[in-house]
């Protein structure tokens, strides 16, 4: 069996495809998705933002209560109470 491959619309095709992967990729990529990390181990939390690097910890006491102050329970960025 003899086939020919045309270059030129192979080259239009090849084109074509890459050209619609960027699109749904750029447009399927929202901004702050996975900025914040929460981690946790036995009675210690914090809370990362990835984009600033800030880090928000807590202690809770098995006594019940909780410590370090208020800024753990604060807004975030762009977040309201």
């Amino acid at each position: 069996m003899n086939t020919k491959i045309d270059i030129k619309s192979a080259l239009i095709g090849l084109l074509l495809g890459i050209v619609t992967t960027v699109a749904i990729a750029a447009a399927s990529s929202p901004g702050q998705i996975g900025r914040y990390q929460v981690s946790g181990a036995g009675s210690f939390g914090l809370v990362l933002d990835t984009a600033t690097g800030q880090v928000w910890t807590m202690f809770f006491s098995q006594s019940g209560g909780r410590h370090d102050g208020e800024t753990f329970y604060q807004p975030k960025a762009g977040q309201t109470k």
